[in-house]
């Protein structure tokens, strides 16, 4: 289904689901059975989606593509991050652990992990980790691309297991605990946005539409019983797995069946637009949860620590649609100021 914008719905649904699922996962508490299985999936969803997306072979060449990812990824890392720092300063209990900190660890995990710390926005490591793994996809479609398809798989395969061991390089390392901005991150979020990039070009979501209602549950079961079930916690983030297969098997199945959901809702105008507007949304969200709590901790007296010190599974719920409709509220601002200010300077 593709939209007068050449917007692909059943794409722009599947990344309201995974927008939803990570709301939900920075909410509800860690190492919980729930948690450990939308880790398991909710971040590789978006690398995968990201990658049926991926067109490559528009660019004429490495530079254009080049610049045109580092406009699209490492600006709005900076621009947003900027935001955020102003904001934090604005407000004394956001200010506080910023300088208590201090400026050289603001500045280290800002431009060199990747992953802003005290700020808000620590999930913007997303930005920065989808342009590694682009520019990794791209090598790989050019170098193996129309290679047999034993070279492809092979290729594909080495990186898949190579992504998951690549912690073994930090002691190594002659600077920093971890490889900057986010390349260990990178290599397993490249796997994901192959697997999207060549399930686009082979069609398989649609291949597989007839029989999604009874693929769903089966890929959710499967993927909760490899993931949660048989190993527990797992971070794409953090590059904490575990066994290749074991990984992989949960990751996919759980991302499989958030993608066919979200071509089964593609009708869903709430889901599009969501989906539409995953990155402002998905780099506002711990604002708006911490928002919620504060709110709560106001009328009961009571403070909670997304993540860490939460009530039970149905307050959390709770919690994420509290969250969600601020991040949406605000989001509407937005682009009714936005409007505005285009029809008023601009005439649009």
């Amino acid at each position: 289904m593709a939209e007068k914008t050449g917007r692909k719905g059943e794409i722009d649904a599947a990344k309201g689901l995974a927008l939803l699922s990570v709301v939900l996962g920075h909410v509800i508490l860690l190492h919980s059975f729930p948690s450990n299985w939308i880790f398991t999936f909710h971040m590789p969803a978006f690398f995968f989606l990201s990658g049926m997306t991926f067109r490559p072979e528009k660019y004429s060449g490495f530079l254009p593509f080049l610049k045109e990812k580092a406009k699209k990824r490492l600006l709005p890392y900076l621009g947003i991050t900027a935001l955020a720092f102003c904001i934090c300063m604005l407000r004394p209990a956001y200010r506080a652990p910023v300088l208590n900190d201090g400026w050289r660890h603001q500045l280290l995990w800002i431009f060199y992990y990747a992953q802003p710390q005290n700020l808000y926005v620590g999930q913007l490591w997303f930005l920065a980790a989808l342009f590694w793994a682009e520019l990794l996809a791209y090598i790989w479609v050019r170098l193996a691309g129309k290679r047999h398809f034993l070279v492809q798989w092979y290729s594909a395969a080495v990186l898949a297991v190579l992504a998951v061991h690549i912690q073994a390089v930090n002691p190594y390392l002659p600077v920093g605990s971890r490889l900057p901005w986010k390349m260990d991150s990178a290599l397993c979020a490249s796997v994901f946005l192959l697997a999207g990039y060549c399930a686009a070009r082979g069609k398989l979501v649609e291949r597989m539409r007839p029989a999604a209602l009874a693929l769903i549950p089966l890929f959710t079961g499967l993927s909760f019983y490899f993931g949660p079930r048989l190993f527990g916690y797992v971070n794409i983030c953090d590059c904490v797995y575990v066994g290749a297969p074991y990984y992989y098997t949960a990751a996919f199945l759980g991302t499989a069946a958030l993608v066919l959901a979200g071509d089964f809702l593609k009708k869903s105008r709430l889901l599009r637009f969501i989906g539409r507007h995953s990155l402002p949304l998905f780099a506002g969200q711990t604002f708006a949860i911490y928002l919620v709590i504060e709110g709560i901790a106001r009328v009961t007296g009571i403070t909670y620590t997304p993540m860490f010190v939460m009530p039970g599974e149905k307050a959390c719920l709770l919690i994420t649609l509290a969250a969600i409709l601020l991040m949406l509220a605000g989001l509407a601002a937005y682009l009714e100021c936005r409007k505005l200010v285009l029809q008023r300077f601009l005439g649009k």
